[in-house]
């Protein structure tokens, strides 16, 4: 994960708007599920575009789907997610933006 840009968010200065790089290696177990992945959560709104590869990703107890490249999805505050690189020799990088509280204490919490 890659920090691209950090600021204020200029209508609401109580919230910071961040834009990420999350590069995500070769996933070597086939077929591509999220089942047993550890999950994580974001404290604010979350935003994601798959720049390059596939990944299989889950929210909450949604089923789950598979993005390619040039495919987005949005994630709640708080919401639980779960991703894994769909291919066994290919990286995927994703762009993510987030949107949270300037109190927020991390970016990212691992469920538990």
């Amino acid at each position: 994960v890659a920090t691209v840009m950090g600021e204020p968010l200029g209508l609401d200065p109580k919230y910071n708007a961040t834009m990420l790089t999350v590069d995500l290696p070769p996933n070597p177990k086939q077929p591509a599920t999220t089942v047993g992945t550890p999950g994580h959560r974001h404290p604010g709104s979350t935003y994601a575009y798959v720049v390059k590869g596939e990944v299989v990703n889950r929210l909450g107890d949604q089923p789950e789907r598979r993005y390619k490249a040039g495919e987005a999805w949005s994630e709640t505050p708080n919401q639980a997610h779960y991703i894994v690189n769909a291919s066994a020799t290919e990286p995927a990088r994703l762009v993510v933006v987030m949107v949270t509280p300037k109190a927020a204490a991390t970016l990212t919490e691992p469920l538990k």
